[in-house]
């Protein structure tokens, strides 16, 4: 598998990018969650644009190093903020949709959590052929293309 490493300008670029088109499609964001680990970086960087009311952290795990896993986890719930309304506009942030089954299963559990809110998706990297689009993302990559991120170690 190629790898394409992804430098903190590119980075920076693309999750501006990302927030931009965000910024079309929608004025305002009661709720950002990023998904932990890879999505806070990312939504760290989009918040600064997109400037959200309340910025949460949905731990889940898929992944062990560069091994996919058989389900989705969640290490880290939600639980704690009680004041999701359903007419909220959320907006949930991962650093890339690969296969799209992480973020689906957070799109699916946030959903059921807020009562049915308005969600919005946006990863600043997407594969080819992931099965969950976002709803804006900055960049696009083959399958087989292995994409290393400034804060991880190679």
């Amino acid at each position: 598998m190629n790898k394409t490493f992804i430098s903190w300008d590119e980075l920076h670029r693309d999750c501006d990018i990302t927030a931009a088109k965000l910024f079309s499609t929608q004025k305002s964001f009661d709720c950002m969650i990023s998904l932990s680990r890879g999505g806070v970086v990312p939504g760290r960087i989009m918040a600064e644009s997109l400037k959200p009311t309340v910025f949460l952290t949905l731990g889940l795990k898929l992944f062990d190093g560069h091994t996919r896993g058989d389900q989705v986890v969640i290490t880290q719930d939600i639980d704690e903020y009680d004041e999701f309304d359903r007419h909220d506009n959320i907006l949930i942030v991962d650093d890339i949709s690969d296969g799209g089954t992480t973020l689906k299963f957070a799109y699916s559990h946030i959903f059921r959590k807020t009562g049915g809110a308005h969600l919005f998706t946006a990863c600043p990297y997407i594969k080819t052929s992931t099965k969950f689009r976002p709803t804006c993302y900055s960049r696009e990559f083959s399958d087989d293309e292995w994409v290393v991120f400034p804060f991880e170690r190679d």
